[in-house]
């Protein structure tokens, strides 16, 4: 099962640098010199031709947030907020090198916070992204992603050792002046009364993810189709299966539990391989496969239709 894990990243890795997409034309914009042009300005929002052929869309309109830009010696990051036609909001970082070559982009959610150059072990640099608790002033990470020398990212266990965690950038600000003094992070949940709510209102948010969950999907490449398919299987809270099915190679995906469980998505991660994330969300009364692993399959798609049967 680790050497499955391990062939289901590399080839994750390989669709994320070399898919050249029939369906998903936004990957024709990585590696090539981007810019992003601005219509129709109103107040801070604008739309963009550019920005829809990357997002595969069209009519979205765009917003850049006060913390827009950062600049590090060989790259830069511009944050892009994208509202679609139904009013729905997505979150992403572009990443450029000092060509304004577009090299990679990353998804973060509404209720996500994140830090650029963060420092791993080794003397590795790259990104933490989780979510802050102000009453604490503790940045609680969940997903790290490695930034290598080509400005690719790639992701690497929660767990890995950072020897310096820049606050998030969203926290950059003169209301948050010496924020930094008593800033902390870690992976560890700060609010202890979300450990201790009563056993009852667990079972209720879990029992509605009770079944099974059937995600069919295409991938296309220039050296030919890959057919994605996913079976989740969620029986009660210690017992959630996941097989994964790439053309014609099948596998159960090891050491699967459920992570954590809200009314709307049930995290599900793998004790043998910390860089694997599935999420079942229910956004609109539709089910939706979504995490890390998923969005690593084809960047900047998100998330893939779930049926429950």
């Amino acid at each position: 099962m680790k050497n499955y894990s391990k062939r289901l990243l590399l080839i994750q890795l390989l669709l994320f640098i070399f898919i050249g997409c029939k369906k998903y034309q936004s990957q024709d914009h990585i590696n090539t010199k981007f810019t992003v042009d601005k219509e129709n300005i109103k107040d801070d929002s604008y739309s963009s031709k550019n920005l829809d052929n990357l997002f595969t869309a069209k009519g979205n309109t765009y917003f850049e947030p006060d913390y827009t830009g950062t600049s590090f010696d060989d790259y830069y990051v511009k944050n892009i907020v994208v509202k679609d036609q139904k009013g729905k909001k997505s979150n992403y970082l572009l990443f450029f090198d000092n060509k304004d070559i577009l090299k990679d982009t990353l998804r973060i959610a509404d209720d996500e916070m994140y830090s650029l150059n963060v420092i791993f072990d080794s003397n590795r640099k790259g990104i933490a992204v989780g979510t802050f608790d102000a009453k604490q002033s503790y940045f609680k990470i969940e997903k790290n992603f490695e930034l290598d020398k080509n400005i690719k990212l790639k992701p690497i266990p929660v767990s890995s050792k950072i020897e310096k965690c820049p606050l998030p950038v969203q926290l950059l600000s003169e209301e948050n002046v010496g924020l930094e003094e008593h800033f902390t992070f870690g992976t560890q949940n700060s609010d202890t009364k979300k450990e201790s709510q009563s056993a009852q209102t667990v079972v209720d948010e879990f029992s509605q993810w009770k079944g099974n969950y059937q995600a069919d999907f295409e991938i296309s490449r220039t050296d030919g189709d890959y057919q994605v398919k996913y079976e989740v299987k969620i029986t009660d809270k210690n017992n959630v299966a996941i097989t994964e099915k790439i053309n014609d190679e099948s596998n159960l995906v090891s050491g699967t539990f459920i992570n954590s469980v809200s009314d709307d998505k049930i995290v599900i991660k793998s004790k043998t391989d910390d860089t694997l994330e599935y999420i079942v969300a229910k956004i609109g009364g539709k089910y939706y496969l979504m995490g890390n692993t998923i969005y690593m399959l084809n960047p900047p798609n998100d998330k893939y239709i779930l049926k429950k049967i």
